[in-house]
């Protein structure tokens, strides 16, 4: 009797998901839905995966106060079969959308792999350009990793636009150059409260040390560049 080859592919799912240390050629329908050219499965490591996914779809959540922390790859490579389940199974992550077929090809691989931290082909993980003290930069780091699931046109937080213009000119004094402790921003950032920013009753992490310092630092210099 043959089985179709969707129900194979549903049973490989929850195989897979029942014994991560043979998720290794597990099942031959996974791996046809999830495949990659050779040489993009020689590329794959810690650095690329977090470029193209960590970073943008998951660390607003699962940042520095998540229950797995994408900013680093040893708490990464610890949760790969949680990872894995909420991903391809259960299909619960990333909470605000789902990853393309690309993305999902890349994970699937990597983790079919082994996780590695580096790349097969010997190239060195790629390293993003440093957070600093200008909009740019914050904007591209913080704001669009962060915030902007709410801070866009249609999200709940569309009233507050995270633009430079709008941060300088807003009536809640969200910027005030030259003083970081009364500026609204940093306030919203640096509470403890219930009314902290990202929110953490949606499910955000808070952003880091490093990001509030850097905001802090961006409007103390005027808020210029």
């Amino acid at each position: 009797m043959r089985l179709h080859s969707g129900l194979l592919f549903t049973l490989g799912l929850i195989l897979v998901g029942c014994n991560y240390t043979n998720i290794k050629g597990s099942s031959e329908d996974m791996n046809q839905v999830f495949s990659l050219p050779a040489d993009k499965m020689s590329e794959l490591s810690y650095g690329v995966l977090a470029e193209k996914i960590f970073i943008p779809k998951c660390i607003s959540c699962h940042g520095n106060a998540g229950n797995i922390n994408f900013e680093s790859y040893g708490e990464v490579v610890r949760n790969l079969a949680l990872i894995k389940k909420t991903v391809f199974i259960e299909k619960t992550m990333p909470k605000k959308g789902s990853l393309s077929q690309e993305e999902l090809s890349y994970l699937w691989n990597w983790i079919n792999m082994g996780a590695p931290e580096q790349a097969q082909n010997g190239n060195s993980n790629p390293q993003p350009d440093p957070l600093i003290a200008t909009y740019e930069s914050i904007n591209k780091h913080v704001f669009q990793v962060s915030c902007k699931d709410c801070h866009n046109p249609t999200g709940s937080g569309k009233r507050v636009p995270l633009d430079k213009e709008s941060l300088l000119n807003s009536p809640l004094e969200l910027i005030i150059p030259g003083n970081p402790d009364e500026s609204g921003l940093v306030i919203d950032l640096e509470r403890t409260d219930d009314k902290r920013m990202p929110p953490a009753k949606e499910g955000y992490s808070a952003l880091s040390d490093e990001a509030k310092a850097t905001i802090r630092k961006w409007i103390e210099n005027g808020a210029k560049d």
